[in-house]
Order: structure tokens, then C-alpha cells, then sequence
């Protein structure tokens, strides 16, 4: 509610357009569509889900990505893609640079915490804060090392270190 509040007054225009690579390789491009989850974390955090008109999962073309043309990626952790992949051109057959979620750096890996933050989860609410940063950085800002520490140690009776912090926001390809 309180991140829906914020993004409540942007226009139609204002609003980043997103996408969201669920699984990606050099044979295959499938996002997220208007009726799974990635289409929730984008549009409760403001943004349009540029593929929400897709089902489910849905395999794409580069093509219709041209066309779709997203300020923002996002990819999950279902797939081993990272965003230095895509963001200096390094996946086969596929030319990138023409986005413009790429010639401005914002292709982003999602965390992953107590399970992929891509699916519900119990880090559902730190999803949601994470994204919002993302989308809006002049609107939000989460200082999300704070709140992964204050989380976990509330809803998990855990005490994160800054190794964990560090994974967690920053995870590897394996």
C-alpha cells in the first residue's frame, strides 16, 4: 500500500515501461505476461508490464522487444542470464544495445533471500521495496541493506551479515 501510494498520481506517461525476462538464453526469450508474477511486481511498483497483452510465460522475438522497447529489464532467477549479458551484448544472435533499458544500465538481476523473490515468498514485501528503487530511484529510496537486516531479524529471528547482505542483492550466476 505504501509503494501503491506513491506511484498512485503517475500519468500514463510517467510510468516506466518494464519487462521482465523470466528464462533467457541465446535460444530462447521468455517473459513474464500480464497474468504472472512479474506483471504483479511491475505494475504494484508503479511501472507497465510491456508483454501484459502475453499469457502466462511466453516465448518472444528480439523483434518484438524492439518494439517494445523497455526503460527497465528485470531478470529473474530462474535463468542464469545476468545482466552483464545483456548489457554488453554477450548472448548470440541477439543484439541488445538498441534497448533502451540497455543504453542506460538499468537491466537489474533479482535478489534472492530466503527463495527466489521472483515467485510469493516470505520476501515478498523486500521485492516489492527493491523494485520500487529501481523504477522510480528520484521517488524511492529504500536503503535495502537496512531493511533485508531489519526484516530478517523480525520475520526470521535471523541477523543477516554483510556477506549475506551482499549475496542476497548480488547474486551469482550458479
Amino acid at each position: 500500500e505504501e509503494i501503491k501510494a506513491q506511484v498512485a498520481d503517475l500519468s500514463e506517461e510517467e510510468r516506466v515501461r518494464g519487462l521482465y525476462l523470466y528464462n533467457h538464453d541465446e535460444k530462447q526469450i521468455i517473459v513474464s505476461g500480464g497474468d504472472h508474477y512479474g506483471h504483479y511486481w511491475l505494475e504494484t511498483t508503479g511501472g507497465v508490464n510491456m508483454a501484459k497483452e502475453l499469457k502466462g510465460t511466453a516465448t518472444v522475438s528480439m523483434e518484438q522487444i524492439y518494439q517494445w522497447n523497455p526503460e527497465v529489464i528485470y531478470i529473474s532467477s530462474f535463468t542464469t542470464t545476468m545482466p552483464e549479458d545483456i548489457l554488453e551484448n554477450k548472448i548470440a544472435g541477439q543484439d541488445w544495445s538498441q534497448i533502451e533499458a540497455v543504453k542506460n544500465g538499468r537491466v537489474y538481476k533479482e535478489p534472492v533471500g530466503v527463495y527466489r523473490w521472483y515467485p510469493p515468498s516470505g520476501d515478498a514485501p523486500l521485492m516489492l521495496k527493491w523494485m520500487a528503487n529501481h523504477q522510480y530511484p528520484g521517488l524511492f529510496s529504500y536503503d535495502m541493506e537496512k531493511e533485508l537486516k531489519e526484516y530478517y531479524q523480525r520475520f526470521y529471528r535471523y541477523e543477516l551479515t554483510d556477506e549475506d547482505i551482499e549475496w542476497i542483492l548480488n547474486p551469482v550466476r550458479e
